[in-house]
């Protein structure tokens, strides 16, 4: 059975089946998104007991790749020569993906820039 309540956030105000955060317990607005205040801490236990919390679901774009120095995921770049791809987040090169993926990339960049007009 799905608990049911009334969004507390001004211009909202609708009623929805609010959704909490498993780590940090907070309850959200299932129509606006943002947080609601009028759900008691025990229903918000009870929520994630029942099952009712927020799924966050990571977006990955296309042909992202995790750089082995930072460990951070998103698309490379080119450098600044367009020969060698780099991590969009530390700039370090990217040395350990598989040559027909690292080609595939580039030839898709350079695509990409040539149709920005860059």
């Amino acid at each position: 059975m799905d608990y049911r309540s009334f969004c507390d956030n001004k211009g909202c105000g609708k009623e929805m089946r609010p959704v909490v955060d498993k780590d940090t317990l907070i309850a959200y607005c299932t129509e606006c998104g943002k947080p609601v205040n009028n759900v008691s801490i025990f229903m918000r236990r009870q929520l994630v007991a029942n099952g009712q919390t927020r799924r966050t679901e990571k977006k990955k774009l296309a042909w992202s790749v995790k750089c082995n120095h930072c460990d951070q995921e998103g698309p490379p770049e080119l450098d600044k020569a367009g020969n060698i791809l780099i991590c969009s987040f530390c700039g370090k090169e990217l040395d350990k993906i598989a040559r027909p993926f690292a080609q595939m990339i580039k030839v898709n960049l350079q695509a990409q820039k040539r149709a920005n007009g860059e």
